[in-house]
């Protein structure tokens, strides 16, 4: 089930959605996000994939494709000219430019560092093949060195000393013209990329798909290379929007890992509660208990929460108007693999060399509700998107229920926003002398970058190995969204940090005034339920283990004590 809260009017303002196009110009600016990416998506025909607020995945995935092809051919080509340099050019100058080389390349890193989710690990032979390819370089320039340095204390005659000049001049010239290539392939990448940031992802300009008119020359041949490679897997990924789930059926989440709701970011502040069910004072003494199904319950609540976003003063922007629920299932890729031969697994993994159903219908959400299995659980989600979507709130929840018993369960989560490296292309100017001094930079550091371009030039991409007749989790199970694989782990200003307080309370608070005023109507004692509820919507509670008094469970600290706030983002 899928539903938007609806009231009358439009008073709210319409969410800018830049996510999509913020994170293609990462794929371009950022190796590491545009491989993981793939990795993560593309590699493996098996993968859950999980739902980004506000992404096209298919837009996002070409030109991480894009990206990394050329910059293959951009390495390869480098690298052949690296060869010729290394063979052509004396000792001393080649010596004098990997001492140039360390220099920049340690204050460059320094300053260009900045922290990135974990993610899958890359694969180590070509980052070995680069080092052993370096290390053998080296020893090589070391050996020209010192072979010159020799020569120049041998004394030799006019004759010799004529010819060993003709020679080194010849060298000195392949040496300039290949130095020459390399630093013009080092700048045309540079600009490649600066017009793909600065034109082609700009808000005005900004397409998923080919126009009638490009931007610039050779946009979209820039913007479809390696396509061909990835055509099948691509092709599940299509560019147009994706439009609104079907309201009768469940998202299935398939995680591998701790994080069950991949793609909703971290978890905030997530809490339980344990209720007995006893009657209350003025009930009929006869009157069986509970007197409800959960899927009554699930509805009464669900009501209730699409209500609170009726007023506009309630939520900056009148956010919660576009309050969104749904139900999902959510399995665990080892527990999925354990069981891949039984009934209930095969109505999400149909198919064992395709990925799991992306989605359920409402027969299985019910019997999860009824009968939820370890492995395979139902939730019922609720999501607002906030602050052009920088900042996603979801809460995740779940009941248990018998004759004595009811089980509540409430998962808060907060997708942080884009690192602020990746928002800069708003702010670029489209004539700059930027992408030369780059270029410079590239050209000077070019022998410490050496490995690395090497492990790019060489570098594959291969499906997670598979014994027949096994079945390993990793490869049905995701770890992070494209939004989280580009995520800082922090809100950027006080008023996110604020509102993220301000909607998971609101939330909260309905939700327990909700349920309360629904055990009541049923003629069930509310006085225990009330006393855990004031330990939830406490501002005083600080939790500092994995469970606190009574039959409330939680984790984390205090609740403003969990979300960071960055300092000096741009």
């Amino acid at each position: 089930m899928s539903t938007a809260a609806t009231t009358k009017g439009n008073d709210s303002p319409k969410l800018r959605d830049d996510t999509t196009r913020f994170l293609c110009g990462a794929a371009h600016r950022d190796e590491e996000f545009a491989d993981s990416a793939i990795r993560e998506y593309l590699v493996e025909s098996t993968r859950s994939i999980p739902r980004s607020p506000g992404v096209n995945a298919g837009a996002v995935l070409r030109e991480a494709v894009a990206a990394r092809t050329r910059r293959k051919v951009r390495d390869s080509v480098v690298l052949v000219l690296a060869v010729v340099v290394l063979f052509a050019a004396s000792g001393m100058l080649l010596g004098g430019w990997l001492l140039v080389a360390s220099v920049v390349a340690v204050g460059t890193g320094a300053r260009l560092a900045f922290p990135r989710p974990q993610r899958r690990r890359p694969p180590r032979v070509p980052v070995v093949l680069g080092s052993i390819a370096s290390v053998i370089a080296l020893f090589f320039v070391l050996y020209k060195l010192m072979e010159e340095i020799d020569a120049a204390d041998v004394y030799c005659s006019p004759r010799y000393r004529n010819c060993v000049e003709e020679s080194n001049d010849a060298g000195l010239v392949i040496s300039i013209f290949a130095i020459v290539l390399l630093f013009a392939v080092l700048l045309t990448d540079r600009v490649v990329t600066w017009l793909l940031v600065t034109k082609s992802f700009r808000r005005a300009g900004f397409r998923t798909g080919k126009p009638e008119e490009e931007l610039w020359r050779n946009e979209w041949t820039f913007r479809s290379l390696g396509h061909s490679s990835y055509a099948e897997a691509l092709a599940l990924y299509p560019t147009e929007e994706d439009g609104e789930p079907d309201p009768e059926e469940a998202q299935v989440i398939v995680y591998h890992g701790y994080r069950p709701f991949v793609g909703s970011g971290v978890m905030f502040e997530p809490w339980s509660m344990a209720l007995p069910l006893k009657p209350s004072e003025d009930a009929e003494s006869d009157a069986p208990l509970p007197g409800f199904t959960l899927p009554e319950l699930y509805e009464r609540i669900t009501s209730e929460l699409v209500k609170t976003g009726r007023s506009a003063s309630l939520s900056p922007g009148h956010r919660l108007r576009g309050l969104k629920t749904g139900d999902r299932v959510v399995i665990s890729s080892v527990e999925l693999v354990d069981h891949i031969d039984d009934d209930e697994a095969r109505i999400v993994l149909p198919d064992k060399d395709h990925s799991p159903e992306h989605s359920v219908g409402k027969s299985v959400v019910d019997e999860l509700i009824a009968r939820p299995m370890e492995w395979m659980r139902h939730f019922r989600s609720f999501q607002v998107e906030t602050w052009d979507r920088d900042v996603v709130v979801s809460a995740y929840l779940t009941f248990g229920l018998d004759d004595e018993m009811l089980y509540v369960e409430w998962t808060p989560c907060i997708l942080h926003p884009i690192h602020a490296h990746h928002r800069q292309i708003d702010v670029l100017p489209e004539q700059s002398l930027k992408p030369f001094t780059e270029a410079v930079v590239d050209l000077l550091k070019f022998p410490a970058s050496l490995p690395g371009r090497f492990a790019t030039a060489v570098g594959w991409m291969n499906p997670i190995h598979q014994a027949e007749g096994t079945f390993v989790a990793e490869r049905y199970g995701a770890t992070n969204s494209l939004r989280e694989l580009a995520s800082r782990s922090q809100v950027d200003n006080y008023f996110q940090l604020t509102d993220v307080e301000r909607y998971v309370k609101v939330l909260e608070s309905r939700l327990l005034r909700t349920l309360g005023e629904f055990l009541e109507s049923k003629g069930i004692s509310v006085t225990e339920f009330m006393e855990q509820a004031m330990q939830v919507t406490s501002n005083n509670v600080h939790i500092t283990g994995p469970v606190i008094s009574s039959n409330i469970g939680t984790t984390g600290k205090a609740r403003t004590g969990s979300v960071n706030v960055s300092k000096g983002t741009t």
